[in-house]
């Protein structure tokens, strides 16, 4: 197997950012349901304020069928999802597996076999989360909060004005997070390669090592490994931490806001702000439940953010693996 066979397989993961997959779309068209959903919601809490709770029954059905369309649609996408992201990783392990067995054991530059088989095993699975997971939170976040910020736009510019400033310095300060987070995480998955390699090949030689009194030293070799990991795995988890309070921070002070400007219109104190005069109660009850909504997206970029460093990460481990091997001479005629 040629590396620019695996380079190109490698290589669709990161493409799929650019065009979303079925399971994808079925992902963002649940969450585009709840905007009907909202709409039912405050309207049937302003039927039953002006005397009209006789007649939301048929609100109440609409409901029901949204949220089971909403269900189905999420559950559907999350299943396409997950098929898709791991038929990639069988491939991608399988030609990596290839490009191990034909590669020659004499090649000095051969990675232990503790190691690959840890990369191949263990590492390669965070590429799952990452293209089931992070593809569609990326695709949400491009999408509904467009979609959010255009339909709070029509009942009150300050409200979406107040979402459009408070939504851009999420993802600034994500990235600055981010670049740290796949560092860690490349060197987390680098050192659990050591550990696994070390480990492997003092357990291959455990005879030899109690032969010469070295089982001691062994350990103590093995327990520094640990310890370096766990402090690598700790960093990790601080910065995912450190990522989600950031996004919490922001989030919450958007929708602070936008809750203070709708109960002051509400109590007349604010009279700008809208296109049609002083908004119902409806109306502002369906502009404060698409505010969280508007920062939902990006709450749930924030959880599975670390999920993009670790799957790139492997990714790129495995590439490693696959251009570092040599080939035997006769190998790749005759896996042709």
């Amino acid at each position: 197997m040629e590396s620019t066979d695996f380079d190109q397989t490698a290589s669709k993961p990161r493409a799929q950012r650019r065009r979303p997959d079925c399971g994808t779309a079925w992902s963002v068209v649940a969450s585009l349901l709840w905007l009907p959903q909202a709409a039912l919601l405050a309207t049937a809490v302003q039927w039953m304020a002006t005397g009209r709770a006789a007649e939301v029954g048929g609100l109440a059905l609409g409901l029901l069928v949204l949220g089971a369309a909403k269900a189905w649609c999420e559950g559907h996408g999350m299943r396409l999802s997950f098929e898709a992201a791991r038929a990639q990783l069988d491939t991608l392990r399988a030609q990596v597996v290839q490009a191990l067995a034909s590669s020659s054991p004499l090649d000095t530059r051969r990675v232990p076999s503790g190691q690959a088989a840890s990369a191949v095993a263990e590492q390669a699975e965070a590429i799952v989360p990452w293209l089931s997971r992070y593809q569609t939170a990326m695709w949400r976040t491009r999408v509904l909060p467009l979609v959010i910020a255009a339909v709070v736009a029509w009942q009150s510019w300050v409200a979406a004005l107040i979402l459009v400033v408070a939504a851009p310095l999420i993802p600034l300060f994500m990235a600055i997070v981010g670049w740290r987070a796949q560092a860690a995480s490349e060197e987390q998955m680098v050192q659990l390669g050591q550990m696994n390699g070390f480990l492997l090949d003092r357990l291959r030689g455990l005879t030899t090592l109690r032969a010469l009194g070295a089982v001691d030293a062994t350990a103590r070799r093995l327990r520094a490994h640990a310890e370096s990991l766990r402090q690598r795995t700790l960093r990790v988890l601080r910065i995912a931490f450190l990522s989600s309070a950031v996004l919490e921070l922001f989030s919450a002070l958007g929708v602070a806001m936008v809750a203070v400007y709708v109960g002051f219109h509400l109590l007349g104190y604010l009279e700008f702000g809208t296109w049609h005069g002083r908004l119902n109660l409806g109306q502002a009850l369906f502009v404060l439940l698409l505010a969280p909504s508007f920062f939902e997206p990006l709450r749930e970029l924030a959880a599975v953010w670390h999920d993009r460093a670790a799957g790139e990460a492997a990714v790129q481990t495995l590439q490693d693996m696959a251009r570092a091997a040599q080939p035997l001479p006769g190998a790749l005629a005759a896996h042709a």
